[in-house]
Order: C-alpha cells, then structure tokens, then sequence
C-alpha cells in the first residue's frame, strides 16, 4: 500500500507569517522595554501570536495560549497586586525628613518672582512665533517646561513639526523658544548657536527613527525603561531632550528612577548617565508621574492595605508643581489632605527631581484651589482666573503666590493668601502692591502676625531713622527704618501696638520680626521703649 504525503494546509504558515509580521511591527511602534519584568514585551508577544494561534485549527495550540495568558496574569497580580504588597508600596517614597518651610521655601523677590505659568509662556511664545510668517505655518510649539538655565528660571519649548507631511518635507526644526518665568514679554527665539542654524532633528514630533523615544531605544537602549522625555537646554544653549531611566522594585510595577540619558536635539548623540553623575544642567532626572504615584501609595497605605475607617490616610491635593527652592534646587512639591477632606491639607512633600531627597512639612494649611477661590472672588465681576499658586516665604509667613488672568489668558493682577489662614489675602494691580495688601492684612490679623515655629523670630533695637504712615485696606499701616537695620523697612498697623501711633524718628524701640531675605518685612512685636509705662 502506498502512503501520498500530507499536503501543507496553507493557513497555519499564514498565521505564522501574520504573526512574526505583526511581532516586528509592534516592537518597532511600541518599543517595549526588552526585560523580564516589564509586562509590555509579554502583551506584544500575546498580540503577535494570536494569528498563528487562531489560524493553527489546533485546539491544543489554543489551549496553551490561553494557559500561557493566565500564567502571566497570575505572575502579575502575585508579584505586583497591592492587596499583597501595600508595605512594598508604601515605602517607595523613601526616608521622609521632617522640616519647617523656612529652611526650604524660598523667599519672595518683587523683581523676579517667578509666577509665570506653563500656559501663559505657551501663550507667549505662540504670539512670538506667529510674528515670523513663514514659521508660524511651518512648524508648532512644544510644551513647555519650566528650568533653571545659568541662575535664571525660564520656560523652554522646541518647535515642533506641525504634521507628518511637514516632518517628511522639512526633517528638523529651526530652533526653540525661551521665556522668562518672571516676564511673559521676556520671549526669545533662538535660531542660531555659535553663529550657526540650528536643526532640531530628534524630536517628539517626528516620525519613525527621528522619533526621539525611539532613536533612544533603538541606540542600544531597548532592555531598560524609558519615560518621561522633556526639553533641556545644557548651560551653552544646547537643546537635548532628557528621559528617565527606569526599574521596576515591586514586581512589574513600583517604577523607580535610576538615571537618564539625554538625546541631543541636533546630532542625535545619545548618553546614558547613572544616578549621582548626571551633569548639572539637568534639572529633571525624577520622573513626575513616579513621584505622584509614590506620593499617592505613601498617603493610601499608611495602615496597609485594608484600612477600612481611612485612619490616617492622605491623598495628593491637585498636581505637582516643580519649584525651585531657597537652596536653587528643584523640588516636586505635593500637598496632602485627608481623604474626604476637601478644602485643608495636612502638610507638604518636596521631593529633590535630582536626588529624591523626600522632606515633610507637617503643617495645617488650606488647598492650593481654596486659596486660589479666595483671591478669586476678591474682585469676581473681573472675572479673574488664577494660576496655579506657588509657595513661598512673605515675611517669614509661608505664603501662596499667584497671577491672575483676564479671559484672554493676560495677567492683570497679583494675589497672595496666607497657607494657614485663607482669610489673610492681599490682591493689588503690581506685585509691590499687593505685598504690601497682605502684609496689611497680616498685621491686623492676630493669628497671621504670629510667625509660629516653623520660622526663626528675630528680636532687634534700634532707633529710629525714618518713619510714615499710609492709610490702606481701612486701616494705617506704618513703616519704619532703623539704624541697626539699614535698607530693611518693617511694617505694622496700630493693632499691633498703639505705640507705633506716637513714635518718632530718634525714638528707642525693640521689635520682632521672621527672618526673611525680603527688603519689606512685617513685625511680629513692637514696643517702644521711650514712651514710659504705667
């Protein structure tokens, strides 16, 4: 008897060429992190097989697959679930430092205080570019994103292709954008870097290997994690985009940062720096979204994971700002309230972006969107809008500083709302003024007036040189100079001590006061040692 071979049944091979086809598609669009414990190579490898398998016609191949599915479901939730590791979790964030504001928040500059917001640089830059007409139509701006460049803080945003077709027809960009983050006018295009144009060519706008993620993977970088890619310009002028290293600490989850590399926006020449030997320019190696999400774990877990009364737990309180600290160092900074707890927080994190360096400020204080209602509704048939407000040292008092915006997104005014009582506000036309508004309001306020302990009272004598008054906010406000004390004016109302309504310039006096690197500063104490007692 004679056996006649088994023909090849065509639609296995073809499921295998679909497979192996859509394997090599989804690794090159996807990038995923080639490593054990990153769950998107298993996901491309479940995708990719699914032809072959549902093409095979072999119930036993099926079998497997879906096996090989609930393996890695099974794997994930073990390893990763935060029902079974909530202490894992929890501690993420690292060895929190408690702190007071006054060692860390930096003290308010009229002339430079830094309350522009990342819409209302984009705001400007877009109005810059549109002035140049064969830009304007040509390519878009980027978010942008807030650093320190030579001791001065600004926004930077790279141009970006408007479009495939732009990218495919153009290849790079001519340059980016700078804003000052104390002067919206303040607006610089730069075009050229050391007398030549510029071309930016790996950017995130751009298609295929000019894609700056996947120039990244692709330059020997496929089996670590990578996130979080961001616009920086080095002390030269350089642009680079900067991007997170990261691992995984608890299963496939628990992302913890472990260094960066940076892309060089022009040349494509990509480094890989381990933390503690990034250069110095680099502002942002702790990527933002790892923080929040620590932040998060830290406020839920405190008890474990069933915590069925919330006893001490804490949630995040809005977004993350990025601030720049009284040290010149860039913090994350988070307020946490008690959940359920709508309109008070509990205290603050400042998590270095560099070092990760975790301090905690315990200390009751309203929300950053309470306090932004407040100066709101200072004036609310203006219509105003704030930006986000910003912490900071007024007086020694930890303050909320802010902008405020008309519909058009232009600032009209200046708002200021003390952290630990939102009834102290000051909103004026200028900075100068509205400081001067809520040093007012914080003299006649008893609460407000006292520094508390976060702060370092200062006591000082002297005489006096010159003093004035001014009648503001239905109330005088006096303003002193010593001789003990040249170029600081300190500030108080009668409230404060009906001595200051008889005091002369050559009179003795012992006042307190926080202390504070602000040239106007408000008095805590005031006593008058020329006038005799009872």
């Amino acid at each position: 008897m004679r056996y006649s071979a088994s023909p090849l049944r065509p639609a296995p091979i073809a499921g295998l060429i679909v497979s192996i086809l859509l394997l090599l598609l989804l690794l090159y669009s996807q990038t995923p992190t080639l490593a054990l414990d990153f769950g998107g190579i298993y996901v491309v490898l479940l995708i990719a097989a699914l032809p072959a398998v549902l093409l095979s016609g072999r119930k036993i191949v099926m079998a497997a697959y879906v096996a090989g599915a609930v393996l890695f479901g099974a794997a994930v939730f073990l390893s990763s679930a935060p029902i079974l590791h909530a202490k894992a979790y929890y501690n993420m964030l690292g060895t929190e430092t408690p702190a007071n504001f006054h060692d860390t928040l930096p003290p308010i500059d009229i002339e430079q205080a830094p309350l522009v917001s990342q819409d209302m640089a984009l705001q400007a830059m877009q109005k810059r570019l549109s002035e140049i007409a064969s830009l304007g139509s040509q390519v878009a701006v980027g978010t942008p994103v807030k650093q320190l460049v030579r001791g001065k803080l600004v926004w930077v945003a790279f141009l970006e292709h408007s479009g495939f077709f732009k990218w495919f027809a153009d290849g790079a960009t001519p340059g980016y954008l700078v804003v000052s983050a104390h002067d919206p006018a303040d607006v610089q295009l730069v075009m050229q870097l050391d007398g030549k144009p510029l071309k930016l060519r790996y950017l995130q706008s751009a298609y295929f290997g000019d894609a700056v993620e996947r120039h990244a993977y692709l330059s020997g970088h496929s089996t670590i994690g990578l996130t979080d890619f961001e616009p920086e310009l080095d002390d030269n002028g350089v642009p680079y985009y900067v991007g997170t290293v990261y691992a995984h600490k608890v299963g496939f989850s628990g992302s913890e940062s472990t260094g960066i590399v940076t892309v060089n926006a022009v040349s494509g020449e990509v480094v890989r720096y381990p933390l503690g030997t990034e250069p110095a320019w680099v502002d942002r190696i702790q990527a933002e979204e790892f923080i929040l999400e620590q932040m998060r774990d830290r406020g839920e877990y405190i008890h474990g994971f069933i915590n069925l009364n919330n006893d001490g737990r804490l949630r995040v309180e809005g977004v993350l700002d990025l601030v720049y600290g009284s040290d010149q160092r860039p913090y994350w900074v988070g307020g946490m309230t008690s959940k359920g707890q709508n309109n008070g927080l509990s205290g603050f994190y400042f998590v270095d972006s560099r070092t990760k360096a975790v301090r905690w400020f315990k200390v009751p204080s309203v929300s950053q969107a309470t306090a932004a209602h407040a100066v709101e509704n200072v004036n609310p048939e203006k219509h105003y809008r704030s930006t986000n407000p910003l912490p900071f040292l007024v007086g020694g008092a930890p303050t909320y500083v802010m902008a405020l915006r008309d519909t058009q997104g232009v600032s009209r005014a200046f708002g200021m709302v003390d952290m630990r009582n939102n009834q102290v506000i000051g909103v004026a036309d200028t900075l100068s003024a509205t400081l001067r508004s809520y040093q007012s309001r914080r003299s006649t306020n008893r609460v407000a007036a006292d520094i508390g302990t976060e702060a370092r009272e200062v006591a000082l004598k002297g005489t006096v040189v010159r003093i004035a008054s001014e009648f503001r906010n239905n109330q005088t406000m006096y303003y002193i100079t010593l001789d003990q004390s040249a170029g600081t004016i300190f500030t108080g109302s009668s409230d404060l001590s009906e001595e200051l309504v008889l005091t002369r310039p050559g009179d003795k006096v012992e006042l307190s006061y926080a202390d504070s690197n602000t040239r106007v500063v408000g008095m805590s104490k005031f006593h008058n040692t020329d006038i005799p007692a009872r």
